[in-house]
Parts: C-alpha cells; sequence; structure tokens
C-alpha cells in the first residue's frame, strides 16, 4: 500500500473488512519487498474455492520482470490450492501489464471493480496553473459555489458520514444504483479513514450538508473515490468547489496525480451512462487512461466453465437480496 504503485484494495484495512464479509485474506510476497499482492480467498460449494487479487498484484513502477514473477506466482498458487481460479485486476494499461498476464497464463474475464478507465491528472504544476488548465466553465462553477454560500470542510466523526450517506443514498435513488445499508457503509468507510486511507469531505450550505466526496490515497494518486450531492448542491455548484479542494488538498499533501475515478471505457459511445460524470470531471483536465481490466488464471477448465454459466444467476440473487435489504 506504501509503495508508488499501491492500492486502498491491497491493505491491511481492506483485508479487515473483507474478512468481516466472509472472504479469507492472505498477503504474499514474491521477493523480499516487491512485487506482493493481497489474496482474497472465498470457499465453493464440493470443497471449491475461488481467489481474488483487487487492484493488484503490486509491482514496483515500471518493473515489467517483478510483475511477471507475481502473475506467475499467483496462477501457480491457483494449480497447488486446487482453487478454481485466481483473478487479477492490476490498475496498469494493457502495454503496462497486458504482456506479463498473457505470459502467466491468465486470460480476459468478467470485470470486477466498476471502473476500467480513468482521467488522471499531473499535479505537478502550481495551484495557479492547474486553475488556468480548468475549463471555462469548470472555472467559473468553482468561483460561483462560494458566491452561492457554500463552504467546504473535513467530515468528523459518525455525524458526518451518517451525512455522507443519506447524499449518497439520494444519488443512488436518482441514477438507479443499489446502496447498501447505512451499517454497511459506516463499517467500511470508518475503518478506511480510522487507517489514512481514505479522506471525506462535506460541501456545506447554511449549516446543510449538500455535497460530499471521498478520496483514497493509493500509492502516489489521490483517487477520486465516491461523491455525492442533492438538488440543492447541485444548484449551488457544490460538487465543483468540493472537487476543486479535493485536487488542491491532494498536491498539498504530496500526490504527484489526482485520478477522477470512472469515465466512460469508451468515449464515443454517447449511450454511456458514464457520459455525464465524465463530461463533469474532464472540466478540470486530466487524461485518460484505461487499465487492462480483470483476468484469470485457470486451474480447472470444466470447473471453470461451469462456474462462468451459474455465476450470472448466483450474482443476480445477490443484487436483489441487496435491493431488498437496502
Amino acid at each position: 500500500m506504501r509503495s508508488p504503485t499501491g492500492h486502498v484494495l491491497q491493505s491491511a484495512a481492506w483485508a479487515e473488512i473483507r474478512e468481516a464479509q466472509g472472504w479469507r485474506a492472505e498477503f504474499l510476497r514474491f521477493g523480499d519487498a516487491l512485487p506482493c499482492a493481497l489474496v482474497l480467498w472465498r470457499p465453493l460449494p464440493a470443497g471449491r474455492a475461488l481467489a481474488y487479487v483487487p487492484r493488484g498484484p503490486i509491482a514496483p513502477p515500471g518493473d515489467a520482470a517483478a510483475l511477471r514473477t507475481a502473475l506467475a506466482g499467483l496462477a501457480t498458487l491457483a494449480r497447488e490450492r486446487g482453487a478454481l481460479f485466481v483473478k487479477a485486476d492490476p490498475e496498469l494499461t494493457a502495454e503496462e501489464a497486458g504482456g506479463a498476464l498473457r505470459a502467466a497464463g491468465f486470460r480476459r474475464a468478467p470485470d470486477v471493480q466498476p471502473v476500467v478507465a480513468t482521467l488522471e491528472l499531473d499535479l505537478s504544476a502550481d495551484e495557479d496553473a492547474l486553475l488556468r488548465g480548468l475549463d471555462k466553465d469548470t472555472r467559473w462553477s468553482v468561483r460561483h459555489a462560494e458566491k452561492r454560500g457554500v463552504g467546504i470542510r473535513d467530515a468528523d466523526g459518525d455525524t458526518d458520514l451518517r451525512a455522507f450517506y443519506d447524499l449518497y443514498a439520494q444519488t443512488g435513488a436518482r441514477a438507479g444504483f443499489i446502496t447498501r445499508t447505512w451499517e454497511y457503509y459506516r463499517a467500511m468507510w470508518g475503518t478506511l479513514v480510522g487507517a489514512g486511507h481514505a479522506r471525506v469531505r462535506l460541501g456545506v450550505r447554511e449549516g446543510r450538508a449538500v455535497a460530499a466526496a471521498m478520496t483514497w490515497r493509493c500509492g502516489e494518486r489521490e483517487v477520486y473515490q465516491t461523491a455525492a450531492t442533492n438538488a440543492e448542491g447541485r444548484s449551488a455548484y457544490a460538487a465543483y468547489a468540493l472537487l476543486w479542494r479535493c485536487i488542491i488538498e491532494a498536491k498539498t499533501s504530496g500526490a504527484k496525480r489526482f485520478d477522477f475515478g470512472g469515465i466512460p471505457a469508451d468515449l464515443s459511445r454517447k449511450d454511456d451512462p458514464m457520459q455525464g460524470p465524465y463530461h463533469f470531471k474532464k472540466g478540470f483536465g486530466g487524461a485518460p487512461r484505461r487499465f487492462v481490466g480483470a483476468h484469470d488464471a485457470v486451474a480447472n477448465e470444466l470447473a471453470y466453465r461451469a462456474y462462468r454459466l451459474a455465476e450470472p444467476v448466483y450474482t443476480a440473487a445477490l443484487r436483489l437480496r441487496g435491493r431488498a435489504a437496502g
């Protein structure tokens, strides 16, 4: 996690969260320090298991040989443990990781993480230069939020986390995505914030939280992970001021790049539901970056095919259960 290429989903805090949800966490090293991987194990019927390496493995920047070593080690682990498969989805491009994945016997597989493409902003320029780099309309919106009475502050304690959750649930209902219970997010967000991996900020107007954002520190990057706003916040341009504050505080805290989170994998697809967030984010600058995506190392071909047929039904059942609980 402390590596320049580290990720929150490869941290001990994330292992703690997932173990509370029924996974078994295992940390592996393939050298003295890097590369390494957090492997999450999930038992399956008939004594089987699958393994997932979320946003990993983690290798030194630009070290293709180390990445190949880690991926080969994970493929061997799948065979030795009799796992159905091991899934890896490093936040690397196809140019950075595609060859190493193929060499280790991994194949393209369904994605687990919703983000397969992003915008990244180089934070080496000074604050004035970054502000000049904003689109004209975005710069106007950032400044106009203050005129509309929007202030930005760090969240503090469960009351502020609950305000974030309420905004997030409203956003989910408006956008049509499923949100889980307050207890689920309280435990997850609280663990990450407590471990120093996440930070929550609120956009406040006349004492009311009207927008919120959580950022994650992933190695040298600050990641705009989760955001939410209500109708009052949208009319006051609160999300613009909030995102700008996240960018500047990321630079101040030593981040080298700001990652805006999900954008459409294919920018030409106007029907992609991520087009709206993309147009908001691109006003702040940044260059598109597409990840190589999830890949599986398969230890048992027949069992893997059976799982691939059954998994959509299982996932649909989980979503229905989540909708009912939520």
